[in-house]
């Protein structure tokens, strides 16, 4: 009885074997060389699975070079061979990274990667390994901030957004401290116009207003200088008025003389 048994599971498990690994329309075929196809009788790839419509899905392989290690991957290919790849890989340096990529014709482009051991994301198109690397023109690094345009350039600590380049916008709001209203104050010390111009003299800028070479060694402050800004027209209206009241006591006294 045993032996029959074990002779009806071996007739059973050849035919769903069979039924398996046949090779008709839409069942499961595997070469001799390993590579397992569905849905298609010559696979091309370790993984390759042909849907009716002739979208596949492919095990992807060491594509960008030799001394990349593909540890699994995605390739989305149409019917007119254009491919769009998401692979899993150990990079010749021992980092793992995650890169898509697509391929259109014959021109090949890395356009999003993550980089695990430093957190970084970068979106860039490129064309190879060595012109993709840290060359995004949008990169987002492990502590929150992002760069636009910065090419090799690292985000400057003190940033979360650093910009290489024009940025146009229809509005813009800059959030401040404090603003310059306290020129108005009743114990206010306005300079005297001899003290500004001893300080022009010397300095070769205004007080309070930082100097060229700060400016270029440092950048500027957009919020803080408009402020510093308006504090000057604050103080240039205080002298205009200084000025008009000296103007009208001098025409006042001249009258009093003509009389």
């Amino acid at each position: 009885m045993k032996k029959i048994l074990a002779v009806l599971v071996l007739v059973l498990v050849g035919a769903m074997s069979y039924a398996q690994w046949s090779l008709g329309p839409g069942n499961l075929y595997m070469l001799s060389a390993g590579n397992v196809g569905i849905g298609t009788t010559a696979p091309a790839r370790p993984i390759d699975i042909l849907h009716a419509t002739n979208a596949s899905i492919k095990q992807t392989s060491n594509y960008v070079g030799a001394a990349l290690q593909t540890l699994g991957g995605i390739t989305c290919q149409s019917a007119t061979g254009n491919q769009f790849i998401m692979s899993f890989r150990k990079n010749a340096g021992g980092y793992e990274d995650m890169l898509q990529s697509c391929k259109i014709g014959a021109t090949f482009a890395e356009f999003m990667y993550f980089r695990y051991d430093t957190q970084k994301w970068e979106m860039r198109p490129g064309v190879n390994e060595a012109e993709f690397k840290n060359n995004g023109h949008i990169n987002f690094n492990n502590v929150g901030s992002i760069g636009i345009g910065m090419g090799t350039m690292a985000i400057p600590a003190d940033l979360k957004l650093a910009v290489a380049g024009k940025i146009g916008c229809k509005e813009m709001e800059v959030r401040l401290t404090g603003f310059p209203d306290f020129v108005f104050n009743s114990d206010y010390k306005l300079r005297s116009l001899y003290d500004v111009e001893n300080f022009i003299n010397e300095n070769k800028h205004l007080p309070d207003v930082p100097s060229a070479t700060e400016v270029l060694e440092n950048g500027l402050n957009v919020g803080d200088m408009s402020a510093t800004l308006l504090q000057k027209v604050e103080e240039l209206t205080l002298y205009m008025i200084q000025l008009q009241k000296e103007n009208d006591a001098l025409k006042a006294r001249i009258s009093n003389l003509e009389k």
